[in-house]
């Protein structure tokens, strides 16, 4: 694999109630997505074995990987994405 799988630290202006945590916790559970650390952003997704593939540097602000998220998958896999990034899945797009 490209890393290992992983689960971002939350900034404290995103965190979310207990129950959205347990409801993002079972999504990312279900999705297949690999988080690892890289100097850029990239959002690849493999339409062959439905993974998500996220490189991204240290820190990365989760809204600029949903921007990118979004270009590039589907919709229930950019809200397990969301779910796993512990941020809303309906940001408008800036």
């Amino acid at each position: 694999m490209l890393g290992r799988a992983a689960k971002p630290a939350k900034p404290a202006r995103h965190r979310a109630s207990a129950g959205a945590r347990d409801l993002a916790r079972q999504a990312a559970e279900k999705a297949k997505i690999i988080l690892a650390d890289h100097e850029r952003l990239i959002v690849t997704y493999s339409v062959r074995d439905h993974t998500v593939y996220v490189l991204t540097p240290p820190g990365e602000d989760p809204m600029a990987v949903l921007a990118a998220a979004r270009l590039v998958l589907p919709e229930d896999t950019y809200k397990d994405l969301a779910g796993r990034l512990g941020v809303p899945s309906a940001w408008p797009a800036e």
